[in-house]
């Protein structure tokens, strides 16, 4: 309350002091309600101010005139009541009310006219409702009457009955003398106390004085010498009853955990909390308060022991967990990227799929104004760096991201971590008033103000080790533990001061220490842990009345898989857009790469830059393969460990992880689309390269969403960025060094290479895949080549078989009929026969089979001599038969270079295009022109290194073709590289989306680090 606001409230009392005719009494009452509200070396520095304000009023002795006075100063009166009004909150403005009525009935004589007017006039401008206003009255009166009291806001307290008062709360306290009047202003959340009884009564540690209302603080404790302890909680249980929430009953029993390296987490715990109560966990570090709230939670399975919900198993009654029970865990999970209301809308819409926009937009206002977060709903959550919202704020969202589901159970993980004061007990405000409303709260709390403190309806000690040392009423907390180590003032449990109690307290009485023969203290407790325990179990009393509970189970439909996906890539596609840096980066950083690229591999030979001299092309390409898996692996690497602790959040709604990963999936292949196009369209702009970009982009963007799903694999696996990032260069060295380009396959250490095709290390390398397909069709399909290629594949391959093959065929031939004759024994003829008998076998599935009759022989491993004449002649006519292919194919090209050259102005167009479209430096790497090795040949087959791009081989497996091979063996069909490299990519794609779905990687790493 601030300074000004006091003085005008020491000016109102002065004005109702001079209606009241000025009795020592009501000098008295001002001094008490200042006790309450300022420190007590300022109340009589306000009291002065209150005498001088009389002084001034009074004016002289004239009585009459003085009333004159004060009527005619009523303007200023309402004045100083409405400035009193717009600083005070609700339940200020009623404890001021109540203070004002009672210091106006002071006085021995009835009240009067003009204190009742100036009351009313006081009560108008505070909204104090009619009958809120006649009951603090007759609460206040000197001639007290329980008759009047006969009102649902009312509770009365006595050791009987009192039947005469239908509409009044009644409780009933045995041993009470007297009785005790509650008055409960619930809009004002306040509760007055009136008690008429011969026994001396604590509130807090401190005496009440039967002359003056008494203020119940939050958890207070009523205490008398001969009467048991009565609880705020009890009282306000007892008015919340006629509300309309269902009750119920949270069990434990026997509850123990043991950690997989076969530590207790958790001893034997056993107890009952029903709904309304707000429960606190206290204990120091290591006590498993995390651990008891994983468990109750559900987040963690127990070693044993059980937890119901009025006799239902919670955890092991499908969908009861789902609907019940709510978790707040400590650090703040919400999505900085988005506003406030976005956090609590696309939440919302998770939650409820059966409401439309409109309804759920109405949950989300309610949500927004019960916290108190309408005026900052439009703006973003940001983060620790950036601040958008406050400490207190963010809380608060992140409890109303539990609330909007209206769970029945809430579990609190250290809600007032890092808050200031304020903050703190405006958050503890709003977990008490959900208590209120008939919730079970669970908060963990680590050194709580004696104000949140008393907010507590029942408290968990837990002590090092997991041991559970006390259960009960906090304010019972002090006095039980004094009493076990028999402190002097064990029936004393608040400041006897100022009525606050230390917390703090607690766990020095817990962890005394013992000390030595020079009154050091040492390292042994007092009390163990265990014995701590084994006190407990003594003390503890599990009631278990039969009382039955009776509730609905909340029938919470949540949204479907579809709409869980649209949700779930909504929210995430404008958590993108709305942080400018991430946009920024991931939409510059490729057409930046090309510009750099393509600026940097632009060579050229003169002054205008031609295609066709430019030998970077190549080196463009296989940069532009790493790229497109740097990039894909850099916008997915951290996108299911930023989620991490959302998705401990949402866990409780049971959503669909499939919907989320597919969300995920499509916003990464958006991003990577986009990329891809930007590179492919700056990057071939700036090299030269003409109508290829949708097959450029194609391949770079399957590419990249390969490294999106290996990038999420590796996101799910890991639990730190940094290991993340740290990781990505192992990915991408293997991409590199084994693709094929820098380290041509044959050339690879023995153990892994092959001379057949590409070895298994070099076809599981995604980087093989995508630079083959663009160097194939780069070279295959541009629109100059893809003229020639047919006919220059025919050149190529007859060639090979009339200059190169048929030449190592008829040595090893020679070598037979060589050891022929020398009589050789038979095992030597097995390496010559062996690579005849492959050679001839694949020959004859070309031609027709009368030319092979000599088959037999080669096949039972036998060689004779009328065999190698047949095999000789065969390969005669074989060479004739290619040099003639050779001669027709060749003779067809140069009439279709005639016709395309047959005048000038066609003969510059060509000569243009094949400046445009060819390139040499790339002809020369997929025709192999630079080595010198046209076949090997094996002690099973001769192997074709002669133009790779022309190659086909029927019965090659699909995986064995040669690195740039422009077709690809499957299932009988020969298909194109381009489209069987990209189904390729795609597959392993797949691939990694079924092992991202049931996290394979994180449980590899998890059954490797036990």
């Amino acid at each position: 309350m601030s300074e000004r606001i006091l003085q005008a409230l020491m000016q109102l009392f002065a004005i109702g002091a001079t209606l009241e005719r000025l009795t020592l009494q009501s000098r008295e009452t001002v001094e008490a309600f200042l006790r309450q509200q300022v420190s007590l070396q300022r109340v009589q520095e306000y009291l002065s101010l209150y005498d001088d304000f009389i002084a001034r009023l009074e004016g002289g002795d004239d009585t009459t005139r003085v009333r004159k006075k004060i009527a005619g100063s009523s303007v200023r009166m309402l004045r100083i009541c409405t400035e009193i009004n717009k600083e005070l909150n609700t339940r200020q403005k009623y404890i001021v009310f109540l203070r004002l009525a009672e210091f106006m009935q002071s006085a021995q004589s009835e009240i009067t006219i003009e204190e009742k007017e100036f009351l009313e006039t006081v009560a108008t401008v505070f909204t104090i409702e009619a009958d809120e206003y006649t009951l603090c009255l007759t609460l206040t009166s000197r001639k007290f009457s329980l008759d009047a009291c006969n009102s649902p806001l009312v509770l009365i307290v006595s050791a009987e009955s009192q039947t005469g008062l239908k509409n009044a709360q009644h409780l009933i306290h045995s041993d009470l003398d007297g009785q005790m009047v509650f008055l409960y202003l619930k809009r004002a959340q306040v509760i007055f106390l009136r008690y008429s009884g011969q026994e001396r009564l604590t509130v807090n540690g401190q005496p009440t004085d039967a002359s003056k209302i008494t203020v119940l603080a939050q958890g207070a404790v009523i205490r008398g010498s001969r009467i048991l302890p009565l609880y705020y909680t009890n009282i306000v249980r007892t008015y919340l009853s006629q509300d309309s929430y269902e009750e119920f009953r949270f069990s434990v029993k026997d509850l123990e955990f043991i950690f997989p390296n076969g530590r207790k987490g958790l001893h034997e715990l056993t107890l009952n909390v029903e709904s309304g109560t707000l429960a606190g966990i206290m204990g120091s570090s290591g006590a498993g308060k995390s651990t008891l709230l994983s468990i109750l939670n559900g987040s963690c399975k127990s070693s044993s022991g059980s937890v119901h919900v009025n006799g239902i198993d919670l955890y092991e009654t499908p969908g009861l967990q789902e609907s019940l029970v709510g978790n707040i865990p400590q650090d703040d999970l919400l999505i900085e990227e988005l506003t406030v209301f976005q956090n609590l809308y696309y939440n919302t819409k998770l939650c409820y799929g059966n409401l439309d926009d409109f309804e759920i937009r109405g949950k989300v206002d309610n949500v927004l104004d019960s916290l108190g977060l309408n005026e900052i709903k439009d703006l973003r959550v940001g983060n620790v760096l950036n601040k958008m919202i406050s400490g207190g704020q963010r809380k608060r969202l992140n409890i109303g991201l539990e609330l909007v589901r209206e769970p029945a159970i809430l579990f609190v993980d250290e809600p007032t971590s890092g808050l200031s004061s304020r903050d703190a007990e405006n958050v503890m405000d709003l977990l008490k008033q959900l208590a209120l409303s008939g919730k079970l709260v669970f908060v963990v709390i680590h050194q709580p103000s004696s104000d949140i403190f008393r907010m507590f309806d029942q408290l968990l000690m837990l002590d090092t080790g997991g041991f559970p040392v006390y259960f009960g009423n906090p304010s019972d907390a002090m006095m039980y533990f004094k009493k076990q180590v028999h402190l002097t003032d064990s029936e004393q449990s608040e400041c006897p001061v100022c009525g606050n109690i230390n917390p703090e307290q607690l766990f020095n009485i817990i962890e005394l220490h013992e000390v030595d023969e020079f009154g050091n203290n040492t390292n042994a407790r007092r009390i163990t842990p265990k014995e701590w325990n084994q006190l407990y179990k003594e003390s503890q009393t599990i009631v278990d009345n039969e009382k039955k509970f009776h509730f609905t189970t909340p029938n919470i439909k949540k949204a479907s898989s579809f709409s869980q996906w649209k949700i779930f890539f909504i929210r995430d596609f404008i958590a993108r857009l709305s942080n400018r840096q991430y946009m920024l980066i991931n939409l510059l950083e490729a057409p930046l790469l090309a510009l750099i690229l393509g600026f940097i591999l632009r060579f050229s030979v003169g002054e205008n830059y031609k295609l066709i001299n430019n030998p970077n092309l190549p080196a463009y390409l296989f940069i532009g393969v790493i790229v497109a898996l740097f990039l894909g692996l850099s916008v997915s690497a951290e996108e299911i460990i930023r989620d991490r602790k959302i998705q401990q959040r949402e866990k409780f709604l049971h959503l669909s992880r499939t919907s989320y990963l597919l969300s995920k999936v499509c916003l990464l292949f958006l991003i990577s689309a986009i990329q891809s196009a930007s590179f492919v369209i700056i990057g071939n702009l700036m090299m030269g390269v003409h109508d290829m970009n949708f097959v450029y982009w194609l391949i770079l963007f399957t590419t990249s969403c390969f490294a999106n799903l290996l990038g999420l694999n590796i996101s799910a696996a890991l639990d730190s960025a940094v290991t993340v990032y740290i990781l990505i260069p192992f990915l991408l060295i293997p991409q590199i060094l084994l693709s094929g380009v820098i380290v041509r396959f044959e050339k690879l250490h023995p153990a892994i290479t092959r001379q057949e095709g590409v070895p298994l290390i070099g076809n599981i390398m995604t980087s093989r895949w995508a630079y083959e397909a663009l160097a194939v069709e780069q070279f295959e399909n541009n629109p100059f080549e893809k003229q020639f290629f047919p006919l220059d594949a025919v050149m190529s391959r007859s060639t090979y078989k009339k200059d190169w093959w048929i030449a190592a065929m008829r040595e090893r031939l020679d070598k037979c009929e060589h050891l022929l004759i020398q009589n050789s024994p038979s095992d030597s003829f097995s390496t010559p026969i062996r690579v005849l008998n492959y050679g001839f076998t694949e020959e004859a599935k070309l031609h027709s089979s009368n030319k092979f009759l000599f088959m037999d022989d080669l096949q039972k491993n036998h060689f004779t001599h009328q065999a190698g004449l047949q095999m000789r002649s065969t390969l005669d006519s074989l060479k004739e038969f290619y040099i003639d292919q050779f001669n027709s194919a060749s003779e067809k090209k140069e009439i279709l270079i005639g016709r395309l050259t047959d005048t000038p102005q066609r003969t510059d167009v060509f000569n243009h295009e094949k400046n445009k479209y060819e390139n040499e430096s790339l002809e020369d790497m997929v025709r192999s022109s630079n080595q010198t090795d046209r076949l090997v040949v094996t002690n099973e087959k001769i192997i074709q290194r002669f133009e790779p791009v022309y190659h086909v081989n029927a019965s090659e497996n699909f995986f064995h073709a040669p690195l740039f091979s422009s077709v690809k063996n499957f299932a009988g069909k020969q298909i194109n590289t381009m489209p069987a490299n990209i189904i390729v990519i795609w597959l392993m794609t797949i691939i990694l989306y079924f092992t991202l779905q049931v996290n394979f990687f994180r449980k590899v790493i998890k059954m490797f680090g036990r």
